[in-house]
């Protein structure tokens, strides 16, 4: 739990026998407290309220021990939702809203254009279905020209002339041209 005695406060106060609340500085209020006794077996304890600005000395007896408990209970609880909300920022992940209840955030992406995600996907899924069609030569030709390398690399990698990966470029686009699935799918070839 969070220490609290750490926080600063606008008042601090101390319980006195009768139950009655006296002012007091900051030092007096958090003055380590006497260790227990048999004629008094309690604990000293205090009672925050951040939110307010004070703080409590309560008095060393079972009603001082009675509210300890009840605002030390309070303040985890505060801690525990605010840890919860805290965690439960990032998307499409279960969430808490004020009722304590479970829900998920569902937020609508309004630049994504549904249909043209569609169409990419079928693009990409016709391309790969032709490259895995093409024998191991054309694959790493085709990767090659599809990532725009230079003619004399290309001719480097495949082990040929250059008029040779000119020839080859030409005839991989014939292949590819002919298909009609490919048809609007290879506007890099050109």
């Amino acid at each position: 739990m969070k220490n609290y005695q750490s926080l600063y406060y606008k008042n601090y106060f101390a319980q006195n026998a009768d139950g009655e609340y006296i002012p007091v500085n900051r030092k007096d209020c958090f003055a380590p407290g006497e260790t227990p006794t048999p004629d008094n077996p309690f604990r000293q304890r205090w009672f925050y309220d951040p939110e307010a600005g004070y703080a409590v000395r309560l008095e060393r007896n079972q009603r001082g021990e009675d509210t300890y408990l009840m605002n030390s209970a309070s303040m985890k609880k505060g801690e525990r939702q605010r840890v919860k909300r805290n965690e439960m920022i990032e998307l499409d992940c279960p969430r808490y809203d004020e009722t304590g209840e479970e829900g998920y955030i569902e937020l609508e992406d309004e630049t994504a254009d549904v249909a043209k995600i569609i169409e990419d996907a079928e693009s990409l899924a016709t391309l790969i279905a032709a490259y895995k069609r093409l024998d191991p030569s054309d694959q790493l030709l085709f990767r090659l020209m599809s990532t725009k390398a230079k003619k004399t690399v290309t001719a480097e990698k495949m082990g040929m002339t250059l008029d040779g990966v000119y020839y080859r470029e030409k005839r991989l686009r014939k292949i590819l041209r002919s298909d009609p699935t490919l048809k609007d799918v290879l506007k890099f070839l050109d």
